[in-house]
């Protein structure tokens, strides 16, 4: 070989040498990420909380999660239908929208047992117990709210009849629920657990008992798909899935580091969100696998609620076809 051919061979060399580097160096172009839009029923709730603990921890790789807020079921129905979220964390009452034509399909249970919800009686109040709640009124949100049949099923647990507990509707403003709770105006309110254990604090009220307690079989909350996203992008809902049950998981071995990033979240004091934790944690489901006992209870309270004439067939309003494998 000559020394001509020799030196070529070197200048070749460092070209594709030269040629190579530029192309490590030059950055690539990163596949754009999944734009998903989730709707909360509620800002604050612990129960939803999991999808910013997903987002804090990396557990929705590949997602552009938008979260948008509702003050509850009714105004958060009417963006789903006007197409303002793709999926929806809300409540297991929420399925009787679907029977009345909300184009939304259950894809998976979030929480069963009603822990975050319980009966919260003032701080000097005699009632000690369950049973010394005969003939008491509490104050719930609404007439035929899922609040008012809680406070029912207590009565009909204990075989008071449907009259053994009164119920009065003052809305559901918290300040006016504290307000005829300090004020003995009623005996006791249906609140949240983190409300509860805020109130203990100040020896304004106390937690009688979790509505759990009574009420075993429920499905308190639930994640719902809409149909139209189901079927436009159904990868999205299963991925979604996925990052939602790891951060249960997580949720439930770092307790610690949870509450650090729920409490900006919930906005309540670091005490009483650490109280409601250790409550409330174990309502969610691991799998997202739907009880069929729970939603029986489901379709019988549409019927006592009077939301629905009959009791609908669940099965058709929800589904386990996304569930991570």
């Amino acid at each position: 070989m000559s020394k001509g051919t020799t030196n070529l061979s070197r200048r070749d060399a460092l070209i594709l040498g030269a040629s190579s580097l530029a192309a490590l160096s030059t950055p690539r172009v990163a596949r754009a990420a999944t734009k998903l839009r989730v709707a909360k029923a509620n800002p604050h709730a612990i129960s939803f909380a999991p999808v910013d603990v997903g987002i804090a921890k990396g557990f929705f790789p590949g997602l552009d999660i938008e979260i948008i807020n509702f003050a509850g079921s009714a105004p958060a129905m009417q963006g789903l239908v006007s197409g303002a979220a793709d999926m929806y964390l809300g409540g297991g009452t929420d399925l009787a929208f679907e029977v009345k034509g909300v184009p939304i399909t259950a894809v998976a249970e979030l929480a069963g047992p009603p822990l975050l919800l319980c009966i919260i009686v003032p701080w000097d109040s005699p009632i000690k117990t369950a049973d010394d709640m005969k003939g008491k009124v509490v104050q719930v949100s609404s007439k035929g709210s899922t609040t008012d049949w809680l406070v029912k099923k207590l009565a009909e647990t204990k075989g008071w009849g449907p009259d053994g507990i009164t119920t009065v509707a003052l809305g559901g403003q918290l300040p006016a629920q504290v307000a005829a709770l300090k004020t003995h105006q009623v005996d006791a309110i249906v609140g949240t657990s983190s409300l509860a254990f805020e109130l203990e604090e100040k020896q304004e009220g106390r937690l009688l008992i979790p509505t759990a307690d009574y009420v075993k079989d429920f499905l308190l909350h639930a994640i719902f798909a809409t149909n139209a996203f189901l079927q436009s992008d159904p990868a999205t809902v299963r991925a979604f899935l996925k990052g939602w049950f790891q951060s249960i998981a997580f949720m439930r071995a770092n307790r610690d580091e949870t509450l650090k990033i729920i409490t900006p979240i919930t906005q309540v004091g670091a005490a009483a969100e650490a109280k409601e934790y250790d409550l409330v944690m174990p309502m969610f489901s691991a799998d997202g696998k739907f009880d069929a006992k729970s939603l029986d209870v489901m379709a019988q309270s549409f019927v006592d609620l009077k939301i629905l004439p009959a009791k609908p067939d669940m099965s058709k309003l929800v589904t386990e076809k996304y569930l991570p494998a």
